[in-house]
Order: C-alpha cells, then structure tokens, then sequence
C-alpha cells in the first residue's frame, strides 16, 4: 500500500491498471507541486526528481530477467 498525505493507493479488485497509474501520477504530481509551494523544492530540484522517478518507475516495470 502507498500512503501519501492521507491518500490510499491501494490497487483494489475493482480498479483498472490505468485508473490506478493516472490515480498514482496525480498524487505524485500534487506531492511535488506541494513541495514547490512550500519551499522544500525549487522547480528545478522538482524537475530531476520527476526524471529519477521515471527511471525508477521503468526499472521497476521492466519484465526482462535481470539475473540468469
């Protein structure tokens, strides 16, 4: 389970893979517009993170066997 500012992101039996991946983008998006509004973040700290994250996202999703 992915618990952010109070929201669940649990993958239920009743959501689709693309409700949940939009539900989990926007979550991530307003995490990281919160981080700017409030100064932990400049947009060009926001900007890195969001393409780290897309690295790990891809890392993660990748089906390939990593280890023969």
């Amino acid at each position: 389970m992915i618990r952010v500012t109070g929201q669940d992101l649990t993958m239920r039996d009743g959501d689709t893979r693309a409700d949940w991946s939009t539900q989990f983008a926007r979550t991530v998006a307003e995490e990281i517009r919160s981080g700017v509004r409030s100064g932990a973040l400049t947009w060009g700290e926001a900007d890195q993170l969001l393409a780290r994250l897309r690295v790990l996202v891809d890392q993660a999703l990748d089906l390939t066997p990593q280890f023969g």
